[in-house]
């Protein structure tokens, strides 16, 4: 069973990543969200309908999830595809892409030995059979125009969900892409999530021969302050991102830069508001780099507690919604997120507006739609007051809440004073 989230046993390394990033010159980029929601082969298609719903009102029409080897290949040579071809039509008829990660060595093609007692993360004994499952899979998909990626396993610089080294994973990843090309050559192949920006690892895996030239996006995943230790925030969580961009253009050649998971879980002591406000420093600071193309957001709904999981408390509370779809306020602020920013590019352009005031900890981010409209986040972590210096020739200025009602402000002259209060950021829009 693969319905569970990407427990990050080995977040506790970040603290190395503690820097805040510079201010970044403008730079114009693609942008992209998905959503993140695993499913096992057999699930209820109707009741996974209404999840494509929910998708729809977000209107992110982008899904990714795991096809378990195990699943799709049970025993050697049986390949079980009845299933995944109706999800995928089901899937079609919403309008939603899929962006599949392949992984979960079964039992019969896995390596022996390792450091735990698990199979389904250990590499394939036979990188042949590895291959061959890759080509099938893609093979019986390519007739699903909406399958527009695959993803070759998943957080693999951590033994939890790789139990081999990077040379085995580099294997595994050049070998699995020559068969997915070989068999749907227009579908781009993405490196296996990383869990955390993974210098060694990425400089590792791509000195194996054939891996720089097998792969098109480099993705890593981010869960500050839910699988981090306290030091490690949303405003500091990037600040190793630059070096390791540097260390994988050098091993790998330019890759684009993706966070294709990543959430805040409302556990016990955790609000919902909580969950909200940091949706947005999230999407705010990490499109703000410069090299970051995409947003993968986990969840869509909470587990139910009768499920089973991988990992600890927090996998159970990532959802945008409960477990029953009831929706939770971060499924509003997605939703205005995604309005907002969702426009196929957008340039960053944090000089175009100045904070002032002095206030410690105060931060913004401003992008520019391909429109022409403005977008403008600002926050503190601890409140106080700032001014916020605009372009010129703003013609409407509209804040947001986070549940997404607007609310039309007059237009400033000069700087614009704004009380930031505690843990809730300003959304605004600006117009020209």
């Amino acid at each position: 069973m693969h319905g569970f989230s990407r427990a990050t046993a080995a977040c506790s390394v970040l603290l190395l990543l503690a820097a805040s990033l510079p201010a970044q010159p403008r730079q114009s980029k693609p942008v992209s969200f998905a959503i993140l929601e695993d499913y096992d082969k057999g699930q209820d298609l109707d009741d996974i309908e209404q999840d494509f719903a929910l998708f729809n009102e977000l209107e992110i029409h982008t899904w990714r999830g795991s096809f378990g080897w195990d699943d799709y290949e049970p025993s050697r040579g049986r390949y079980d595809f009845d299933w995944l071809h109706r999800f995928a039509d089901r899937a079609a008829r919403h309008g939603i892409r899929l962006r599949p990660y392949l992984g979960y060595t079964p039992e019969w093609a896995a390596r022996r030995g390792g450091a735990d007692r698990d199979v389904w993360n250990n590499p394939p004994a036979e990188i042949g059979r590895w291959a061959r499952f890759a080509r099938e899979v893609a093979g019986a998909l390519k007739r699903h125009s909406n399958v527009i990626s695959y993803e070759i396993y998943n957080e693999e610089n951590v033994k939890q969900w790789w139990d081999g080294d990077a040379a085995e994973y580099g294997r595994a990843l050049a070998r699995g892409a020559e068969a997915l090309r070989r068999a749907s050559p227009r579908v781009p192949i993405v490196f296996g999530g990383l869990v955390f920006p993974d210098v060694e690892w990425i400089e590792s895996v791509c000195a194996v021969p054939s891996v720089p030239a097998s792969f098109e996006v480099l993705p890593i995943h981010a869960y500050p302050e839910t699988w981090t230790p306290p030091g490690v925030t949303v405003e500091t969580y990037l600040g190793g991102l630059d070096a390791f961009v540097t260390a994988a253009d050098r091993a790998c050649g330019r890759k684009s830069i993706w966070i294709n998971e990543t959430g805040f879980a409302t556990v016990p002591g955790k609000s919902e508001p909580e969950q909200a406000a940091w949706w947005v420093r999230a999407v705010a600071t990490f499109l703000a780099h410069p090299r970051v193309e995409h947003i993968g957001v986990y969840e869509i709904k909470d587990l139910s507690a009768e499920k089973a999981a991988i990992g600890d408390a927090p996998n159970y509370h990532l959802g945008l919604t409960r477990a029953d779809r009831t929706k939770k306020l971060a499924f509003y602020t997605i939703d205005l997120l995604t309005d907002l920013l969702d426009r196929g590019t957008l340039r960053v352009a944090e000089d175009a507006v100045k904070m002032t005031g002095g206030l410690a900890g105060a931060r913004h981010h401003y992008f520019i739609r391909p429109d022409g409209d403005g977008v403008l986040f600002a926050w503190s972590r601890d409140g106080g007051d700032v001014q916020l210096h605009l372009p010129a020739g703003v013609s409407a200025f509209t804040e947001y809440s986070l549940e997404g009602k607007p609310a039309a402000l007059d237009i400033p002259t000069g700087a614009f004073a704004v009380r930031l209060e505690a843990d809730r950021p300003r959304i605004y829009r600006l117009r020209f």
